[in-house]
């Protein structure tokens, strides 16, 4: 049985594309970075020593299990780099959880 709430969407996915550029491992994601996504991030970066850029311009909601996933992999790899995009839920969270002064000098403009 599905049960239908109007008004109530179910979560997005999330994708990770990866390119190699010249300066770094350049990681753009879409889709929702929260508990039930954060295991394809994780994976996404689990093997990366660096630099890597996490672009967040794609991401629509951004949870405490995705911040502190950005964290883990911030003190992990050298050279991590995220940009925030310009969704207001991902800069609000990045915010009020304190994230974007831990990662004050890895989050480009």
């Amino acid at each position: 049985m599905t049960l239908h709430l109007p008004g109530v969407t179910a979560p997005e996915e999330l994708t990770v594309r990866s390119a190699r550029r010249a300066d770094a491992i350049h990681l753009a994601l879409a889709g929702d970075l929260d508990a039930a996504t954060v295991h394809l991030f994780e994976a996404a970066v689990a093997s990366l020593a660096g630099p890597v850029v996490v672009d967040l311009s794609g991401v629509a909601f951004l949870s405490c299990a995705g911040v502190r996933a950005l964290l883990d992999a911030h003190e992990r790899i050298p050279g991590f780099t995220v940009v925030p995009g310009k969704a207001h839920a991902v800069r609000r969270c990045l915010a009020v959880t304190g994230a974007d002064e831990i990662l004050r000098d890895a989050v480009a403009a």
